[in-house]
């Protein structure tokens, strides 16, 4: 039965190193990283299946998420509703900027929105903050939005769609959407954004102070979420 002592001994001691030895290389147990995956195959499915409801194309499955707080707020340029020229260089000299995206003129939802912020514009001038929408539709588009909604503020058409891709908003639309758009809005999004592709922009809101960084963001695919007057003055 002695013999037998320095061999367990050995034994017992590396197993010990070849568990110390796995932790420190980080190796995960096979099991683990299949229950991993599953999940991450689960959440990829939830997502696409949210997506295609909300009328984005998941052909690339791209995660749409916000720029974040902390970070520089893309510069852009654009020409608004009157011909003036809007940069967000001049629109944070003397403090900070509101900057929404918004669908389009056949939105419903948007147009409720956008009713509703128009009314709350003073209170957001007040606390010394400027206000700027960016719309993929077309001047003439837009002008139909801001006659509709009562809007005193620049709307910058974003027909190329950059600042829509440097704000990380811009998506594809799915065809089964459009098509849903085209019967019961009577509105085709391409047509209307005078592009070949159909995109939209997730309708965000971010708040970027007079050092260009963005402070504040509200981000939800769901277009029947929006950040509300309340919500950005309190962010302010």
């Amino acid at each position: 039965m002695k013999t037998h002592i320095p061999l367990i001994i050995f034994s017992f001691c590396f197993f010990l190193f070849a568990c110390k030895n796995a932790h420190t290389n980080n190796e995960k147990p096979v099991s683990e990283t299949v229950v991993n995956s599953g999940n991450n195959k689960a959440s990829n499915q939830h997502l696409a299946k949210r997506y295609a409801k909300l009328g984005i194309d998941t052909s690339t499955m791209d995660v749409l998420e916000a720029l974040p707080i902390g970070s520089s707020a893309p510069a852009f340029s654009g020409i608004d509703q009157l011909g003036n020229t809007v940069s967000l260089e001049s629109l944070t000299n003397n403090g900070p900027v509101v900057l929404i995206f918004y669908r389009g003129y056949w939105c419903p939802v948007c147009n409720r929105y956008l009713s509703d912020f128009a009314e709350g514009i003073p209170a957001i001038h007040a606390k010394g903050a400027k206000i700027v929408a960016i719309t993929p539709e077309l001047p003439d588009y837009a002008n139909k939005t801001i006659e509709h909604t009562k809007l005193t503020i620049p709307v910058i058409s974003d027909i190329d769609g950059s600042i829509m891709e440097a704000y990380k908003v811009k998506f594809k639309v799915s065809e089964e959407y459009q098509e849903k758009i085209r019967k019961g809005l009577q509105a085709d999004i391409a047509e209307t954004n005078g592009t070949e592709d159909a995109f939209l922009p997730v309708p965000a809101t971010y708040i970027i102070d007079k050092d260009q960084k963005i402070t504040y963001h509200f981000f939800d695919p769901n277009y029947s979420e929006r950040a509300s007057v309340e919500e950005i003055l309190a962010n302010l």
